[in-house]
């Protein structure tokens, strides 16, 4: 398992088939719940519903600073890149590409939701909030922010689904790039 941590925050990538999966979700001691879970592909898809990271190792490029995740994957005629940073103890920073050598129908991250989600008065953001039964009230932090700045963000309440993709033309052969920051807000 490979995880990157910002305060009680926490991403972590293990194991699933060809590729790696990962959950987002808040640490407390031990204890660990996810409340965002990859939706991850298989090795037939050309384009997977989830960047398909085979590799995924952490680095520090300064004494001092906060470690980054780096990631890539390779699917179909995509070449998949991933750099994540924890940033000011509450927020991780996602920064994802994929250089296409074919048009593709879909580029993006999508994540099943393990919790509530509510619309933000934001564009491209919503507010996720923590389950009282799965997070106690005495917990961590009730409220999760998903803020898209590069890209677009969808959320199907039907399907529990969060999407985010690019702004540029899927069809067009060049690198797609996403960046999504997850925040933590009320922290008791």
């Amino acid at each position: 398992m490979v995880y990157l941590s910002a305060g009680a925050l926490s991403v972590r990538y293990s194991k699933l088939r060809d590729r790696l999966s990962h959950t987002i979700g808040i640490a407390d001691g031990d204890a660990y719940r996810p409340f965002l879970e990859s939706i991850e592909g298989s090795e037939e898809e050309s384009w997977p519903a989830s960047p398909p990271m085979q590799q995924m190792v952490e680095e520090c490029f300064t004494p001092g600073t906060s470690p980054v995740l780096l990631g890539v994957g390779l699917s179909g005629s995509g070449h998949w890149s991933t750099a994540i940073e924890s940033l000011n103890n509450c927020l991780l920073k996602f920064d994802i590409a994929c250089k296409n050598s074919k048009g593709s129908s879909f580029f993006g991250s999508q994540y099943r939701v393990l919790t509530h989600v509510l619309p933000s008065p934001r564009p491209n953001t919503i507010a996720i909030l923590l389950d009282p039964e799965k997070f106690p009230s005495g917990f961590i932090v009730p409220r999760i922010e998903c803020s898209v700045s590069i890209g677009g963000l969808e959320f199907s309440d039907v399907e529990r689904r969060i999407r985010i993709s690019p702004n540029s033309e899927l069809r067009s052969i060049q690198t797609h790039r996403w960046c999504y920051e997850i925040s933590v807000f009320d922290v008791k």
